[in-house]
């Protein structure tokens, strides 16, 4: 297919079917159920929710990583534990994390700890959730912190969810979660 042709493929798509439509395959609103209740009850932006789920998992809630963490928004076995340690809850297994409430309502929490922790600082929270919060205490500690910034996967996460953050918050700003 030439230049031209694609060119005004693309034009018809971006005029008669609204670019925000287009959007909306590739960054969908799921589980909005979990993701809206737990956002309002740990007083997280929705949206940002939905960023660091794309990010994560990509909405896969079979979602597994090469260091263990599991589910939409990746938490890590132990990390799983420990919110629900803090959580009060008893009877806390490793799949837990596969049910998309559990996996939802553990990772909002989580960040909103990590965000407040971390005197609200969305950079530094987002690099605590990534690059886990002990690094990014030792980071902090060795002043090393804007130079070293992080590992560079740190760097590039940190990016990549405040975009797709700023492209949920354009898409579905003016609906109804």
């Amino acid at each position: 297919m030439n230049k031209r042709k694609l060119f005004l493929i693309l034009l018809f798509l971006i005029l008669f079917l609204n670019l925000k439509n287009i959007f909306k395959i590739f960054y969908p609103i799921k589980y909005s159920e979990y993701v809206v209740k737990y956002s309002e009850k740990y007083s997280v932006d929705p949206y940002l929710i939905y960023a660091l789920i794309k990010a994560e998992s990509n909405f896969d809630e079979f979602a597994l990583s090469h260091k263990g963490a599991v589910g939409l928004m990746q938490i890590t076995p132990n990390t799983g534990r420990y919110i629900s340690t803090l959580l009060k809850e008893k009877n806390y297994k490793a799949t837990d994390l596969f049910d998309p409430e559990k996996n939802i309502k553990y990772g909002v929490f989580y960040f909103k700890k990590l965000y407040s922790e971390f005197g609200n600082d969305l950079n530094l929270a987002l690099a605590a959730y990534n690059a886990g919060e002990g690094n990014v205490r030792k980071w902090m500690i060795n002043n090393k912190l804007k130079e070293e910034m992080l590992f560079k996967e740190t760097k590039l996460y940190i990016k990549k969810v405040k975009k797709y953050y700023m492209i949920y918050k354009w898409i579905y700003q003016n609906e109804i979660l």
